[in-house]
């Protein structure tokens, strides 16, 4: 409860009320200017973000490819010594940067001579790295890690892998039913593949396609179609890699004619002309030689007998 006593209403007492209310009111005014004067002085925190791909990237085989990575630099912050630039695959490093130069001591084996920084972009915020002759090994999740005077942070982005495939290697046999015709490409990931005849029908169900992978980790696809004795046939071959957006279309011509040699005859009759011309060289040379020896010569005969013993 509150307590006290009342004074008497006075000029004067009017005058030191006053006065102390205002002396309060010039010190509240006073902690004010000195709040905003320090609320201006002191500079606004910066947020430190490092910027890599939000999708998947693709690597092509064979390639070179960049993996991008930004980070802010402030005005009068930039100092070379003090950055550190770590990439990653998983536990495994690709590439490190600090003390202002390469630092390859950890680097893994497999990115040896592969790598590098834009050194000459770094006061920019570059961080991205090249990343030189992808293969499938390559694929995975890398990170990009960057310390600065301003902050640090790090980020992890997916890279894919496809590879283009080559010019289809064609194959042609003949025989007494008809021909087969082989065709055989690598790339990727999986192709799809189409037939068509000299009609525009779809005669992919008449084929027989097979998939291996090699040493690499490449597709090598493999599409065989057999068609018996025609003349004059066509068909169309399709293969489409749909990462790439490549699609290749190669239309084959036949002229065959309607009875066909097999095989093993053309064999013999190819041994039996090898084995007249042998023969034929065979006699040139002897009878050559026997051009260069001239006529006999003709002995003498003697009149007396030789002396017998």
């Amino acid at each position: 409860m509150f307590s006290g006593r009342l004074l008497p209403y006075s000029p004067a007492s009017r005058l030191r009320t006053s006065c102390q209310m205002t002396g309060i009111g010039y010190m509240y005014s006073a902690v004010g200017v000195v709040l905003i004067t320090l609320a201006l002085r002191t500079p606004v925190s910066w947020h430190f973000e490092i910027t890599v791909p939000t999708e998947p990237q693709l690597a092509v085989f064979g390639r070179f490819m960049v993996l991008t990575c930004s980070f802010p630099v402030g005005p009068g912050t930039w100092d070379s010594a003090s950055l550190i630039v770590t990439w990653q695959r998983g536990l495994e490093v690709v590439h490190s940067f600090y003390h202002s130069q390469d630092q390859l001591d950890r680097q893994s084996r497999r990115y040896a001579n592969r790598t590098q920084l834009y050194l000459s972009q770094l006061h920019q915020g570059n961080a991205s790295l090249r990343l030189d002759g992808v293969s499938l090994e390559d694929t995975g999740y890398y990170s990009c890690s960057v310390s600065t005077l301003m902050g640090s942070q790090k980020k992890t982005f997916l890279v894919e892998f496809a590879a283009f495939y080559s010019e289809p290697h064609v194959q042609i046999t003949v025989s007494r039913s008809g021909v087969e015709l082989l065709l055989t490409s690598r790339g990727f990931p999986s192709a799809t593949l189409e037939w068509h005849d000299e009609q525009g029908q779809d005669v992919t169900n008449r084929t027989v396609t097979e998939v291996q992978t090699d040493p690499q980790g490449l597709y090598t696809v493999s599409s065989r179609f057999t068609r018996g004795p025609a003349t004059n046939a066509s068909l169309r071959f399709i293969l489409r890699n749909p990462v790439l957006q490549q699609e290749m279309m190669r239309d084959l011509a036949l002229s065959l004619a309607h009875e066909l040699v097999p095989q093993d005859h053309h064999r013999c009759r190819h041994l039996f002309y090898l084995s007249v011309a042998l023969f034929t060289i065979l006699l040139l040379v002897l009878l050559a030689r026997l051009a260069h020896r001239g006529p006999a010569v003709k002995l003498p005969k003697r009149d007396t007998p030789f002396p017998s013993h």
